[in-house]
């Protein structure tokens, strides 16, 4: 145990070293975070991008061997990683690890330059000013956007954020591929109670607490718009255990996948009625019953017609391009239908899970004889999903801890968040593992972040109550992996002693 302790933080620092000292290689001095990087030799825009892409690889290999040797699911050890690495680069001021804690204010200021008549100075100043980060952080992201070289690492962080959800649009097109469709429909009653009991136990325990307890006498919108935040399911994290445990095809993951689908339609609801009330005081029931038409025709449409035009499809590919048509024609599809749930209003990651439901390998040259479509997109998710995990780490802010407000809340929260999953699985069919199915619908991630950003805009969160949402994102994170892990363990236990 101490000498897995060790190695990884030796690692760490190691990974650390290298980005320091290749800062100051780029032209940064003694100081790499006040040095400007210097421009790429050849003239490739993207030099700079490869240099950050083998450190954010190296931090998650060194992640996968320390969960290794503790037992661990190697997603926990990538995203422990990067919180580790992030937060030394974060304190040492490098300006692209600055730029990805604060992408969201950086993106403002983007498009405020852009869209609005302003220079890029005064769109930062009013970025800044709305923005309400602590006057130390303020000031750091403000060096940073007044750099040279601002654009160079802006860049940098866009592809890695490109990267990013290519990794996880890639890990749900595979989790797609695991399940059909038929398997779906069997778990659908099932995947609709436990999002409908986990959603409405989590946002009105949530509410109780908040308006009862901590913000008591305060906006009644503010623990709404709180306990709205913590609805939404991040199913990235539970697919990528399941992967690594190779359960994807059991019922267990089945309904969280369901289950997981719906919370992101119920989510899109919750924020559609709950934004409304904020901006308008009132709830527009034409936005709400849009949300709805939209989310069934697009799911409805695509695995109906996919079962029709996929396989005509793939054909049309296979003349164009026999001998690629396995990696061409699935790429093409996940793309394209995962841009096509962006336009319906709905996370790309479920037009991607879809893409992967409606693909059979009875549709290509050679059925399923020879290698399959998932063996030969499965490499390409191992090489991208691993950023997207480690990015979720570098994001986070662990000096939240030091705010004791902030620490009970966040933990009251999380004690919430994991009573209403164990009873949100009680519905489940009898004889299936409701404690996976529990654990696999813990993780609060990205789309609490976006719930909380738009609550900030809206002047109804403060950056306590902010961190409050980071908080319960990390802790229903980290605790999902061995938790997950242990269920499915525990299920294996029980079946070979009851045989």
């Amino acid at each position: 145990m101490k000498k897995t302790l060790k190695l990884t933080l030796s690692s760490s620092l190691i990974c650390l070293a290298a980005w320091y000292f290749l800062g100051i290689a780029r032209g940064g001095g003694a100081d790499p975070a006040a040095g400007v990087l210097a421009p790429s030799r050849s003239g490739d825009p993207y030099a700079f991008l490869f240099e950050v892409l083998a450190i954010v690889l190296t931090i998650a290999c060194v992640g996968h061997y320390a969960a290794a040797k503790l037992k661990q699911s190697p997603v926990l050890g990538e995203i422990v990683m990067g919180i580790i690495v992030g937060t030394l680069l974060y304190q040492l001021g490098m300006p692209t690890m600055t730029i990805i804690r604060h992408y969201e204010q950086v993106q403002q200021v983007s498009a405020a330059a852009l869209k609005s008549n302003v220079c890029f100075s005064d769109a930062a100043h009013e970025v800044l000013k709305k923005a309400g980060l602590p006057e130390k952080e303020a000031h750091q992201l403000e060096q940073v956007l007044f750099r040279e070289d601002v654009a160079q690492s802006y860049l940098t962080v866009n592809a890695l954020q490109l990267f990013s959800t290519l990794g996880i649009v890639l890990l749900l097109f595979l989790a797609g591929l695991e399940c059909d469709v038929k398997d779906m429909k069997a778990v659908w009653r099932w995947a609709l109670g436990v999002a409908l009991i986990g959603m409405g136990g989590i946002f009105l325990l949530s509410y109780l607490a908040l308006s009862l307890f901590f913000l008591k006498g305060g906006n009644p919108l503010i623990p709404a718009f709180l306990a709205a935040a913590l609805t939404a399911t991040s199913i990235g994290i539970t697919v990528r255990v399941f992967q690594d445990l190779k359960q994807t095809r059991t019922r267990e993951a089945r309904v969280v996948l369901g289950a997981a689908v719906m919370d992101d339609v119920l989510g899109l609801i919750v924020l559609a009625v709950v934004t409304g009330l904020a901006i308008r005081g009132t709830v527009d029931l034409s936005t709400v019953a849009g949300i709805f038409l939209k989310a069934a025709t697009f799911l409805g449409g695509v695995l109906f017609l996919g079962t029709i035009l996929v396989p005509r499809l793939v054909r049309v590919f296979a003349t164009l391009s026999r001998g690629n048509v396995r990696v061409i024609f699935p790429f093409a599809l996940l793309m394209f239908l995962a841009w096509l749930a962006d336009r319906f209003g709905l996370a790309v990651i479920i037009g991607a899970f879809a893409a992967g439901l409606i693909i059979e390998e009875d549709y290509f040259p050679g059925g399923g004889q020879g290698r399959t479509v998932g063996s030969i997109i499965a490499p390409i998710q191992s090489l991208f999903a691993p950023i997207f995990f480690v990015l979720i780490g570098l994001r986070v802010d662990i000096t939240v801890l030091a705010n004791p407000q902030v620490l009970l809340m966040s933990l009251v929260l999380v004690g919430i968040v994991v009573i209403c999953k164990l009873i949100s699985a009680l519905p489940v069919k009898s004889g299936d593992n409701r404690l996976a199915v529990a654990a696999g619908m813990l993780p609060r991630g990205e789309v609490a972040l976006i719930f909380a950003s738009l609550g900030k805009s809206l002047g109804l969160l403060n950056d306590s109550l902010f961190a409050v949402i980071v908080m319960v994102m990390l802790l229903t994170t980290c605790i999902t992996p061995p938790l997950l892990k242990w269920a499915m363990a525990r299920e294996e236990l029980l079946e070979s002693a009851r045989g």
